[in-house]
């Protein structure tokens, strides 16, 4: 490809665009909307159910009028962008720890931290105080709840496994932990067992404890004294108007 065929790749671009705008009814008007609505960085963590959070941000994106810039990344990652101000960050909860650097959206919705087990071991987990003399799988950049991040380490132990929450499974299957512990917004343990199950293959070996031993808001954090702060109050605004939309996807089995 010479240097004026890549020159004129934006102006095809934006002309197929225009055409198919123009086929829906739409023309130029909208199209020049699009063009100028603002790009909005936003972080998310490379293992989220994309099912489900890509339909949720679309309708952020309807609601605030604007369009994500997404970059999927480690947790650690996400948070050191967010930390740094380079990015807005989807899908933290509140702690005094972050409370100090970053600001918050209102809640996106709830989400509940469940104990994996095996089925073998019989346990009967049902508070964080149930965990005291166990050894939990956790991810080291996760935050799992103030009393869940208070107790680690001194009520029970923790083997740190990052990345792909598949290995944590493969901890618990190998016994090198007795519990772990993963996030899911449903309150119905059988979703998060069913979706583990088809994952990892472990169909007779696992079980989800039958209830979560925390349930927190999550929201978009932003660094404070970033410049992105301003997107905070338009997406706060977006939460209200999809509000329906935003329960209805967060009650379905994505």
């Amino acid at each position: 490809m010479n240097d004026l065929q890549e020159a004129r790749l934006p102006d095809l671009q934006r002309r197929h665009l225009l055409g198919v705008l123009t086929g829906l009814g739409l023309g130029l008007g909208a199209y020049e909307a699009m063009a100028a609505a603002p790009r909005v960085p936003l972080a998310v963590g490379e293992h989220v159910n994309r099912a489900f959070v890509l339909p949720l941000l679309q309708l952020l994106e309807q609601g605030a009028g604007w369009t994500w810039d997404l970059q999927f990344a480690p947790m650690g990652r996400v948070l050191a962008l967010a930390e740094r101000g380079q990015s807005l960050a989807f899908g933290l909860g509140r702690t005094p720890a972050r409370e100090t650097v970053m600001a918050f959206s209102d809640p996106l919705f709830s989400s509940r931290v469940w104990p994996v087990l095996r089925r073998d071991r019989g346990l009967r987990l049902r508070s964080v105080e149930d965990l005291r003399g166990l050894t939990v799988c956790l991810a080291r950049s996760m935050s799992y709840g103030a009393a869940v991040d208070a107790a680690k380490g001194q009520d029970f132990q923790v083997e740190y496994a990052d990345g792909d929450p598949m290995t944590r499974l493969r901890m618990l299957a190998a016994q090198r932990c007795d519990v772990v512990l993963m996030s899911h917004r449903s309150a119905d343990p059988w979703l998060l067992e069913r979706r583990l199950r088809s994952a990892a293959g472990y169909s007779a070996l696992i079980e989800v404890g039958a209830v979560p031993l925390v349930t927190e808001p999550v929201h978009v954090a932003c660094a404070l004294g970033s410049p992105l702060l301003r997107y905070l109050p338009q997406l706060n605004e977006a939460l209200r108007r999809q509000h329906q939309a935003i329960q209805a996807l967060v009650d379905s089995e994505l």
